[in-house]
């Protein structure tokens, strides 16, 4: 098998061409071949194929490979977890034999060998068969297109070399013309063609040809052009005797480090440089900046050696060690490059001006890569920049170099996770990693995708060959041994991140190591300020950090606060640090103030999010001032979603760090929106977190709340037996505590909890209790609350007649400052009674007024009852249809979010529908029946198995034994089945 990416994309087979496809194929393939032997992640070729991927893109790039697998066979195609690799086992590709043919060729002209050097370029230039990837559009291919046209130019210019040190002038003037036209900036060309003609006694052209280009540099870039551009046209009008090209420097330096790194992922960035440094009229200089062990070294180590070729009088490199104390001085560095490029040491100045000047005029005439590496700033690196146009400088460094106006600077971050899992196989092995895909995700994930972590980690791995891979999770999984286990060498994370932190002024390196107090690695600004202290800004400090790349500045969010991120490891060090350096009493403190910062913010989102829990009732609870609530207020949903990770993280902080009064409050300032959302795992691991540290330390008061809390999340998960032992102990507390707010949600609670377990006649005992219990002291709310608990008893009962005039008192004196969410609890609770009673259009009117109040909250589990009992209002006036279409969608809701009781009731709801319309409903009440048993509500089992009866005849006394049973363990009548009247 034959491919080729140098001119249209193609495959051959034993001499056939074999059809790539359409366009989009075409580009797969070429993508895969650009990337070949290494896994190309379906994510980006998913986000160049569609500009706004479709909700079925993988699939449809699924299919695509499928398509070109069909094609070119078996095994050259290999799916990956991440993406697609394309083997070139056995195969041949025209790019990769350009590219051994160029090198051949560079290798050959260096040895002074110039016929091999011209044979090999030659060999490198027939593969080309037109434009690179000529059939791929320019949107897609149009950067890539221009590297590999680079790397082409490059090679002619090699060959053009070659051949006029063989003297073979008249193929040299022949070939340069046309390249000329094509690139008409490039000066060597035009050196090139100068060099040529004066050879063969044309200088009068040769002139011609400098004021050619002349007029072209002037009149279309405003440039002059280049020192040795001039200088040769000087030499032809002296009539000196040209050499075949500029002259080399008596020493030419050769200074890089090997190609040690793997690089993965870094192909885009890697071509923007290299394409940077071999434009005639670029910047001349390329920063790369970013964290310590990002990779910036091993990214230009790889560049320069792409690029030497086009400096032919050598390469320079310093490490300048700008990320430790004892920085490198540049003036002694310019001495080592001076001597480095064949001055004398006795010729080398004492004075630095002098020397930097020298250094600049040898250089001059050169063209000359400096390669500066961790640099520590502007300053540091100016005098060793070189002056002329024709060299270039490549720095790299952990700051951002603000002050170096009108460079070319890429700030690199950490890998995506495709390409960390690829650099982790390419070092520890491809099938090993493969055959335990969790534990290498996971690895690269605790690594934070920062390059040198993956590489330890995997170099980890390639020393222990015994190890399984999940071996190693296990032991990076531990947080306080992960930068010990990242080490192996002279490569160390934690060292890395050290020489950082050691070079931060103090009042820096304080907020930074604080930084490992906060709850999590993201936060908003203002927390910052609180872990620090005091009433100075913090602004120049965190400006600071994110110039050395210690912190990330993600901009603002959704509420329009400003966010920042420490990376993982460097968020793993700073906790080291801080609980290192810091005096408990002073963690403890800041830890405190940050904690207390969430809770104000927390409790005004709160109060004006609408989930009409009585979370709080009784409790003196900090609300953030003014000055800080008024963006929570204006979105205290969006605040909470945005917050959501770092306030469940702040809870269980608290928890283990024993601030038991800040545990509680956030937990349950931070459980209604919870509620409201379904985020049911997630609010029972707070609440079940702080009702342990509050009973702990003796916090009563919020223990009691956080009780009803864990009562009113089990009762909605439908673990009613769970309800009567926690009511119970929020009942006996509150009373101990003579709490009477407490004492009348723990009897409500009571009383729900018979209610779900079918107790009706206990439920309302509680009820009526709880009731004669408040006075003036009990929040309205939760008055109206047991009011409305015991009329829905009555109406559980089948005395929905006895519970009408209650509902209606209590819609008619609603408070309008009350939740809209409690308001729409009441609606549905009054529909459900005047249903009952027949009153349907009414019923329907409340039902819609519930919907729209539930809309605004995106309360979905909310919504699906309302729709649930809409449904039923159209069962009643037989409209069949509908009623199913509805209950459909909100069974699927009920499903989703795992909710067994409204599951039930649906499925319920769906047999009455099919019973009354004469379908089959027996199936769809079993299915009710068998969840109401597993939740344990004995009286619904009865109602549904009341309608299995009617559904299957031949069962019928065996359903209505067991109903029958039921109802009278449970002190109830026929009147509590609740059929409804077209049954």
């Amino acid at each position: 098998m034959r491919f080729g990416v140098l001119g249209p994309v193609t495959a051959w087979s034993g001499g056939d061409a074999v059809p790539v496809g359409g366009a989009r194929e075409r580009y797969v393939l070429a993508a895969l071949l650009l990337n070949a032997d290494r896994v190309t992640p379906a994510e980006r070729l998913i986000g160049e194929l569609w500009s706004q991927p479709p909700r079925s893109a993988r699939a449809q790039l699924h299919n695509l490979v499928s398509r070109l697998r069909a094609r070119l066979g078996d095994g050259v195609i290999v799916t990956r977890p991440t993406g697609y690799q394309l083997s070139t086992r056995g195969a041949e590709v025209d790019l990769v034999e350009f590219r051994e043919s160029a090198e051949r060729g560079r290798r050959a002209a260096e040895a002074g060998d110039h016929a091999v050097a011209e044979e090999a370029f030659g060999a490198a230039l027939a593969v080309w068969r037109g434009p690179a990837l000529a059939d791929v559009d320019d949107e897609r291919a149009g950067p890539i297109r221009a590297a590999l046209h680079e790397e082409r130019l490059a090679a002619q210019e090699g060959r053009l070399a070659a051949r006029l040190a063989l003297e073979r002038y008249d193929e040299v003037l022949a070939d340069v013309a046309p390249l000329i036209d094509e690139h008409p900036y490039r000066e060597r060309l035009y050196e090139t063609r100068m060099v040529a003609l004066a050879a063969v006694g044309r200088q009068a052209d040769a002139l011609e040809v400098y004021r050619q280009a002349y007029r072209k540099l002037d009149d279309d870039l405003g440039v002059r052009p280049g020192a040795a551009l001039r200088e040769l046209e000087q030499r032809v009008l002296r009539g000196e005797p040209l050499v075949p090209q500029r002259s080399a420097p008596a020493v030419v330096p050769r200074q890089l480090p090997p190609e040690m790194a793997v690089l993965t992922g870094r192909g885009k960035v890697h071509a923007e440089v290299a394409a940077a440094l071999r434009a005639d009229h670029g910047p001349g200089l390329a920063v790369l900046v970013g964290p310590g062990g990002v990779g910036k070294t091993a990214l230009a180590v790889a560049v320069a050696h792409q690029v030497a070729v086009r400096f032919p009088d050598g390469q320079l490199f310093a490490t300048l060690r700008g990320s430790h104390r004892d920085q490198a001085d540049p003036h002694v560095v310019v001495g080592r490059f001076l001597r480095a490029l064949g001055v004398d040491g006795a010729a080398v100045p004492e004075d630095p001006e002098e020397r930097v000047a020298l250094y600049r005029s040898v250089l001059a005439e050169r063209a000359v890569l400096v390669v500066l590496d961790d640099a520590a700033g502007e300053a540091q690196v100016r005098p060793l920049l070189p002056g002329g146009s024709s060299c270039a400088t490549v720095i790299t460094s952990r700051h951002q170099f603000g002050a170096l106006v009108g460079v070319a600077r890429w700030t690199l971050p950490a890998l995506h996770a495709e390409d960390s899992l690829e650099l982790l196989s390419r070092v520890a092995g491809a099938e090993r990693v493969a055959a335990e895909p969790e534990a290498a995700n996971a690895i690269v994930a605790l690594c934070g995708n920062l390059p040198l972590a993956v590489c330890v980690a995997a170099g980890r791995l390639a020393v222990h060959p015994d190890w399984p891979v999940a071996r190693l999770w296990d032991r990076l999984a531990e947080e306080r041994r992960r930068l010990d286990e990242l080490s192996l060498g002279d490569l160390d994370v934690r060292a890395v991140i050290a020489t950082s932190y050691g070079l931060l002024d103090p009042p820096a390196r304080l907020l930074l190591r604080r930084l490992g107090l906060a709850a999590t690695s993201e936060w908003p600004a203002w927390v910052a300020g609180a872990l620090v202290g005091g009433d100075e800004p913090v602004d120049r400090l965190l400006e600071t950090l994110a110039d050395v790349h210690l912190v990330e500045v993600l901009g603002r969010d959704r509420v329009g606060q400003e966010r920042f991120r420490l990376h993982d490891l460097v968020y793993e060090f700073v906790a080291e640090r801080v609980a290192e350096e810091e005096p408990p009493q002073e963690r403890e403190a800041a830890l405190r103030r940050v904690l207390s910062g969430w809770l104000g913010r927390a409790g005004v989102a709160d109060e004006r999010v609408g989930h009409g829990l009585q979370n709080v009732v009784g409790l003196d609870l900090p609300l953030a001032p003014d000055e800080v609530a008024g963006p929570i207020a204006a979105a205290p949903r969006e605040w909470f979603e945005v917050e959501l990770t770092t306030l469940i993280a702040c809870v269980e902080q608290a928890c283990r760090h024993g601030l038991a009064e800040l545990a509680g409050g956030l937990a349950l300032r931070l459980t209604g929106f919870l509620a409201l959302r379904t985020y049911d795992v997630e609010r029972e691991r707070v609440l079940r977190a702080a009702a342990e540290v509050t009973r702990a330390h003796g916090v009563d008061r919020q223990s009691v709340r956080l009780l009803l809390g864990l009562f009113g999340l089990a009762a909605q998960r439908s673990r009613f037996g769970e309800l009567p032992a926690l009511a119970a102990e929020g009942l006996a507390l509150a009373r101990k505590l003579g709490d009477r707010a407490g004492t009348v949600g723990a009897l409500g609670n009571a009383g729900w909890a018979a209610q779900s377990l079918g107790r009706l006649a206990e439920a309302a005992r509680w009820f009526e209790e709880g009731v004669e219990a408040c006075d003036e002291s009990v929040p309205p709310p939760l008055a109206r609350w047991l009011t409305l608990s015991l009329a829905r008893t009555w109406h559980e009962a089948g005395f929905s007649a006895r519970a009408v005039p209650v509902v209606e008192r209590l819609l008619a004196d609603w408070p309008a400052d009350e939740s809209d969410r409690t308001k729409a609890l009441l609606l549905v609770l009054g529909a459900d009674v005047l249903l009952a009673v027949g009153r349907v259009d009414a019923a329907e009117r409340l039902l819609t007024e519930a919907a729209a109040l539930l809309a605004g909250l995106d309360d979905e589990l909310g919504s699906a009852r309302v729709g649930h009992d809409l449904a039923r209002v159209w069962l009643h006036r037989g409209e069949w249809d509908r009623a199913a279409e509805r209950l459909d969608r909100v069974l699927r809701v009920h499903e989703e979010l795992g909710v067994r009781d409204e599951t039930a009731r649906t499925l319920a709801t769906m047999g009455e529908l099919e019973l009354g319309r004469g379908g089959q409903a027996a199936e769809v009440l079993r299915r009710s029946s068998a969840l109401w048993r597993e939740v344990g509500a004995r009286l619904d089992v009865a109602r549904t198995l009341a309608r299995l009866a009617i559904a299957d005849p031949g069962g019928a006394q065996a359903y209505r034994r067991e109903c029958d049973a039921i109802l009278a363990e449970l002190g109830l009548d026929d009147r509590a089945l609740r059929l409804p009247p077209f049954l």
